[in-house]
């Protein structure tokens, strides 16, 4: 490779430059509670506030950002249609998920989330939350995590194929054959009992509890679970919390299966 290839492979166009700089303001917007000022978020992107601005007229002109009183910037209404047409590419899985969620929220008292496989890792879609002042809640909705981080992760990977198993291990070039000999026996176990527990995987002091989601054919598609605080998952508590997880999970697979059937059947 002469210079001038390392060059032009190093080279960010200045429109992609710009592109990004703008997704990272608007992700930046879905981050904050509250309505943010350009100064404010300049300063969580290291940008500067001039340059934050005109991003976000920019943003507020197609909708995706609006401008509310005191120069502050938050997410626009047309969000909500972006979310609306994502969620409808989940079809029933995240319908009648939605409804599981809150029954499963309701037995437990704690929150409930559903996540959705893809490709080596998995995306928390929807989640109930716990009615509790003290709860986990996923801040994190539509971002990716990879399938060896959380009971969630841990139990769509156990229930894919042996290949695919050791397909996604192969890619992990992190874990030495000690800990893949470990994760492969964890993994051999969660397949046995239907469920994985995970404590303090991504948050910690926190307890999970996950079941896989299946397709009609089989096919593991992703996994709901409750999650909360560790106080919380006694040896009382647990078992009862399993039982209703894995319940919720056979309910969704009927839902999904029902669904199918439904688009089989002659009109």
């Amino acid at each position: 490779m002469n210079s001038n290839d390392r060059y032009m492979n190093d080279f960010t166009p200045p429109a992609l430059q710009s592109l990004q700089r703008a997704t990272d303001v608007l992700f930046a917007l879905e981050g904050g509670v509250e309505a943010q000022t350009p100064a404010q978020l300049a300063a969580r992107l290291g940008l500067n506030r001039t340059t934050v601005w005109r991003y976000l007229v920019t943003l507020a002109a197609s909708g995706l950002a609006r401008e509310v009183p005191g120069g502050r910037f938050a997410l626009g209404p047309r969000t909500l249609g972006l979310a609306g047409a994502y969620a409808a590419q989940w079809g029933r899985f995240g319908t009648a998920g939605g409804v599981v969620l809150e029954r499963l929220r309701d037995a437990t008292g704690e929150t409930a989330g559903l996540h959705l496989r893809e490709g080596w890792a998995r995306v928390p879609i929807r989640q109930a939350e716990s009615h509790h002042e003290l709860r986990r809640t996923y801040g994190d909705l539509g971002a990716s995590v990879p399938l060896h981080v959380g009971s969630p992760s841990l139990v769509i990977l156990a229930h894919l194929e042996p290949q695919e198993q050791d397909a996604f291990l192969d890619s992990r070039t992190e874990f030495a054959p000690p800990e893949r000999e470990r994760l492969s026996g964890v993994l051999a176990e969660i397949r046995a009992q239907g469920y994985a527990s995970s404590q303090g995987a991504r948050v910690g002091n926190t307890w999970s509890i996950a079941a896989p989601v299946r397709d009609p054919t089989g096919q593991v598609v992703g996994a709901i679970n409750i999650t909360g605080p560790e106080q919380r998952f006694t040896a009382s508590t647990v078992p009862g919390f399993i039982d209703e997880v894995v319940g919720a999970s056979r309910w969704l697979e009927g839902q999904l299966g029902a669904g199918a059937a439904s688009q089989a059947r002659p009109q």
